[in-house]
């Protein structure tokens, strides 16, 4: 098939189909039923219904269709008996949805594939109360539990598959806002869960390959706010020109504890995975003027058998992987702030990996860590979001002002390089560097262990010895004996004028 069916498409289409419903709510059933359907066309969904009828105080609405054409994905229709909207006589509305209703997976028109799926929608005590004006809406839904089941899978041939899918969301709440903004309608989302579980399930006889996938989530949150504007800006793949016509982005996610276990076979070889994780975080932000990212995973596990892999067993850890990224992305003369950060702390092999390229243990086996964490001051000198800007070649249209090497760490096999220090440029001055600012400013380098390290190379044959003299000779010329055994020092420095100094000796 053309696409996935997965906990988060899943997620989204049954969100879609709630929020909808109580977006741009007015303060009568009729205008929320209104409101919903002009949300849809928006959305670029068609929403149709076979009937609407009003009883007491109750707006019920049978036969609903909504369909959705994804960009190079599936269509999706959803199908509802009924939905009701209920004056609750307090400025509110009730919206009730259908316990049970099936969302149509099928390949895009015109393609030839008849690949497909049925996604069966059930939800467990939903509730969905809508309020505000008009102009502003606002609805807090609940439920005990929502689960969506795949069935009636086939490829694209047409031809049945042996798959099957559910994921269940319990403990599940959540607000929504809508209203009016500058070139487009602004959303502010909270969503929460006690935890997810995703199962699927499925083989292929003739490649002898089968698969049995469970994953669960603890405590996934989400809570963000975004400016949405014409869809035809969104789908253009101009990112700057949706950006000045008002998009923003600002959100954040979430979760506790995440277990993933695989078993299956490949050309029947059986295997089995196993990955967890105690906990994960995202962060996104995205206007006109800067761009804020960030994502990172703590406590993670994994071990592997079987699949025809070369060791019986593959086991590893790392007690944290981070990385993000805060800069500007509009041009500008005057600089802004900017950071980059990578880490992932505590890595860890197993004795099987470790034995296949080092079997009499000369390297010393700790944890691995790498840190590079970054941040300074600089501009753009053009648009970096306009898809008409070309960032490659040897000239990349920014200036560095400053650079702060606020933890730059290297540590494995008993050796550890680490690096501090601060640099200003000058970037009148691109001479003395070769056509690059010229920097001011001290940089520390530390290094421990590397003799013992190259020794240990030379042992299990990864470098020779030649190369470990030439090494050290190079060492011997850019540092000098540091206060501990085993430990290297090089200070360098960027004097005014394009001057050099390492361990206060002039290089340039």
């Amino acid at each position: 098939m053309h696409y996935r069916l997965s906990g988060a498409t899943a997620l989204a289409l049954i969100l879609s189909v709630q929020t909808y419903g109580g977006a741009a709510l007015a303060l009568t059933p009729e205008e929320a039923w209104a409101s919903w359907q002009t949300m849809s066309a928006a959305a670029g969904q068609t929403l149709v219904a076979a009937g609407t009828a009003r009883n007491g105080d109750t707006l019920v609405v049978s036969g609903i269709s909504m369909d959705m054409n994804v960009p190079d994905g599936p269509v999706i229709t959803a199908t509802m008996p009924e939905v009701s909207f209920r004056d609750l006589g307090d400025g509110s509305v009730e919206i009730a949805y259908p316990a049970s209703y099936d969302v149509k997976l099928s390949a895009s028109g015109g393609t030839g594939d008849g690949s497909s799926a049925t996604l069966v929608v059930g939800q467990e005590e939903m509730k969905v109360i809508a309020s505000g004006t008009a102009d502003a809406p606002k609805f807090d839904y609940s439920a005990r539990t929502v689960t969506v089941t795949a069935k009636d899978v086939t490829d694209a041939a047409g031809k049945p598959q042996d798959v099957t899918g559910a994921l269940t969301i319990s403990g599940l709440t959540g607000s929504y806002v809508a209203a009016p903004a500058s070139g487009g309608q602004s959303y502010d989302t909270s969503f929460s869960a006690a935890s997810m579980a995703l199962t699927a399930k499925g083989s292929e006889s003739e490649q002898q390959t089968a698969f049995d996938v469970s994953l669960t989530v603890a405590e996934p949150k989400f809570g963000g706010k975004s400016t949405m504007v014409a869809p035809a800006l969104m789908q253009a793949g101009n990112m700057s020109a949706a950006l000045a016509a008002g998009f923003m982005l600002d959100g954040s996610y979430s979760t506790g504890a995440i277990a993933l276990t695989v078993d299956g076979s490949e050309s029947g070889k059986p295997g089995h995975v196993e990955v967890g994780l105690a906990g994960t975080t995202a962060h996104v932000k995205l206007d006109a003027q800067r761009m804020d990212y960030a994502v990172g995973v703590t406590g993670g596990k994994v071990n592997a058998t079987g699949f025809d892999m070369p060791m019986p067993m593959v086991e590893g850890a790392f007690g944290e992987i981070a990385y993000g990224v805060a800069m500007p992305v509009a041009k500008a003369t005057e600089p802004s702030d900017f950071s980059a950060l990578f880490k992932m702390v505590d890595l860890t092999m197993s004795e099987d990996l470790w034995n296949m390229f080092d079997p009499g243990a000369a390297l010393k086996r700790d944890p691995v860590s790498v840190i590079l964490d970054l941040d300074g001051t600089g501009a753009w000198a053009v648009d970096i979001l306009d898809p008409a800007v070309q960032m490659e070649g040897p000239d990349l249209p920014v200036k560095l002002f400053s650079l702060n090497l606020t933890q730059v760490l290297a540590k494995a096999a008993g050796a550890q390089v680490a690096a501090t220090g601060a640099l200003t440029f000058d970037n009148a001055n691109l001479a003395s560097y070769g056509g690059f600012p010229a920097p001011e400013g001290k940089v520390v380098v530390t290094m421990d262990g590397i003799n013992a390290l190259m020794d240990a190379l030379v042992a299990i044959g990864v470098v020779s010895q030649d190369d470990v003299m030439g090494a050290r000779m190079g060492l011997a010329m850019m540092a000098k004996p540091g206060a501990e055994p085993d430990q290297l020092v090089s200070e360098i420095e960027f004097k005014a004028g394009g001057s050099l100094f390492v361990n206060g000796v002039q290089m340039q």
